[in-house]
């Protein structure tokens, strides 16, 4: 018996601690999704009410994180959910079932639980797959044929999967086996067929669809638009409005528009305000993109001539200033009632920005590589304005108070470290090292390298200097490098699990999962 693995044999058993799960919940406030320091958090504060829970320590992380969804779950229709059953319920030995790719196909010959709970399921309406892992469950829901989990499996099952739920926010309901042996495993049929009936009609309005809400931003953008936005016919505008254009990922506008839809339920109304917001939030940070090409004296930006390029770097700076000078000109005719809130979350954004370019753009006169702690200021300073921007307009319009607001702040600080140094990590990751790498570009990496081998950086430098273009590709293979890599990879997992810890004290749910999904989407995994 091992300690905390346990899982009580009996439907009344569980029914208890379920009872004191309710119990403790309500007390507690869970707001979905929880992290795995969380739950583990509240199981040990439950084992302390109630110490002989001890042997079920698994179970009651199961349990607490359920409850923190249970509100959720229930107010997804039933054809919206996939109920997961493992093969192992099956009769080992005289099942009839064949399987195809999406798993085992019950014949329904009644020598296991399967035919009863898959018939309870279908009539409910539920999609309905028995097989081993969440494969076929990741395609139904990338798909967005449905929006959440209730899953029938063992605890260790749960503890490999637990991390992946929690990574991409998916609404989800454990319903552990009696056994962990992987054999004619048995369900608590009460506790299960109680989740499957639970609804609740009034409180889930549905995921928030980041790709449509793209496909929609994207439209604010095309030619006809931003020429109503920019209005008189003028060849600097043209200038302006053809950058504007160019490909880009919109992260921002996206992010405002989400943000305000996770408030407000309000998905696909956006008046012209919410629109002339999303642009403008587009133009500051096109007008940073022209400025900083010319900083860093690149040469192509979305695989085509940068602005300086295609025109001259006076053309360039001015048609930047011209793009700062419409998106407040769009703030302050936006006709948003918060306009003094939403000029003063810009201009900040717009100061530290600079103040961040300013601090990278004087380091590189000075040849000196920038301590750990500098380079994270700069990373914080260059990126975390930008996503706040979008994410205090979003909030603002929605009339969020000053908790969330600051909530915002804290969770776009951590988000724009972690960007940065993925961004950092991924220069590494090429075949060969950018020449300009260490004098343009303050780089985590190589400060982690040049601290604890100096002389490799040393010998990196002096090579440059000399014009061994070797080192270029030598560099990225040295065991010192890939270190300093590695320890850099741990860093940006601090980074995102700071990110998330910031929506701790977060208590609207939707707003949580899409800033969660939103981490994974703008720094995700490698």
């Amino acid at each position: 018996m091992s300690f905390g693995n346990d899982l009580p044999q009996h439907p009344e058993k569980l029914k208890q601690i379920r009872d004191l799960i309710r119990d403790y919940a309500a007390e507690s406030e869970l707001v979905p999704p929880l992290q795995e320091e969380e739950v583990i958090f509240h199981s040990g504060e439950l084992i302390q009410k109630h110490p002989e829970l001890f042997l079920y320590q698994k179970l009651l992380a199961v349990m607490i994180n359920n409850y923190a969804w249970s509100n959720i779950v229930a107010g997804i229709p039933f054809n919206r959910r996939i109920l997961l059953l493992p093969k192992c319920i099956s009769h080992s030995t005289k099942c009839p079932a064949k399987y195809d790719e999406l798993g085992l196909l019950c014949e329904q010959c009644g020598l296991c639980d399967l035919a009863g709970i898959i018939s309870q399921a279908d009539e409910l309406g539920y999609h309905t797959i028995v097989s081993e892992g969440t494969t076929s469950a990741s395609l139904l829901l990338s798909s967005g044929q449905v929006e959440c989990v209730v899953g029938v499996g063992c605890l260790h099952s749960f503890e490999r999967s637990f991390p992946l739920a929690v990574k991409e926010a998916v609404p989800s309901i454990a319903i552990p086996l009696y056994n962990n042996d992987c054999k004619d495993s048995k369900v608590d049929r009460i506790w299960l067929d109680e989740v499957l009936a639970v609804r609740n009609e009034s409180n889930w309005k549905g995921w928030i669809n980041l790709d449509t809400l793209k496909t929609l931003v994207k439209e604010w953008f095309a030619t006809d638009k931003l020429i109503a936005l920019f209005g008189e016919n003028d060849p600097t505008i043209d200038i302006a409005i053809n950058w504007m254009e160019k490909d880009g990922k919109r992260w921002r506008p996206l992010i405002m528009v989400a943000v305000y839809d996770a408030f407000t339920g309000k998905s696909g109304e956006y008046d012209e305000t919410i629109q002339k917001l999303a642009v403008s939030i587009e133009c500051f940070h096109k007008a940073s993109l022209v400025h900083d090409d010319i900083a860093d004296e690149d040469d192509e930006r979305y695989g085509k001539p940068t602005l300086h390029k295609e025109y001259d770097v006076p053309v360039a700076l001015n048609v930047g200033d011209l793009l700062v000078g419409y998106g407040y000109q769009m703030i302050a005719e936006s006709g948003a009632k918060h306009i003094r809130k939403l000029l003063k979350v810009a201009s900040h954004g717009h100061r530290d920005l600079s103040l961040g370019q300013g601090e990278e753009l004087l380091w590189r006169s000075n040849e000196k590589l920038l301590t750990q702690e500098e380079i994270l200021r700069i990373f914080s300073n260059k990126t975390s304005p930008a996503f706040e921007v979008a994410l205090q307009f979003g909030a603002i319009l929605a009339d969020a108070n000053e908790d969330v607001q600051q909530i915002i702040s804290n969770y776009s600080k951590a988000l724009g470290i972690a960007y940065q140094i993925k961004d950092d990590l991924d220069d590494f990751r090429q075949d060969s090292i950018a020449s300009g790498f260490n004098t343009v570009q303050p780089s985590l990496v190589s400060t982690l390298l040049n601290k604890k081998h100096p002389e490799k950086m040393q010998e990196w430098f002096d090579r440059m200097q000399k014009g061994d273009t070797s080192i270029a590709t030598e560099f990225l293979q040295w065991d010192e490098t890939k270190e300093a890599m590695k320890a850099t990879e741990e860093m940006l997992v601090e980074y995102k699990r700071n990110t998330l810890k910031s929506l701790k004290p977060l208590k609207h749910p939707t707003l949580k999962i899409l800033l969660t999904r939103l981490l994974n989407r703008i720094v995700p995994e490698s």
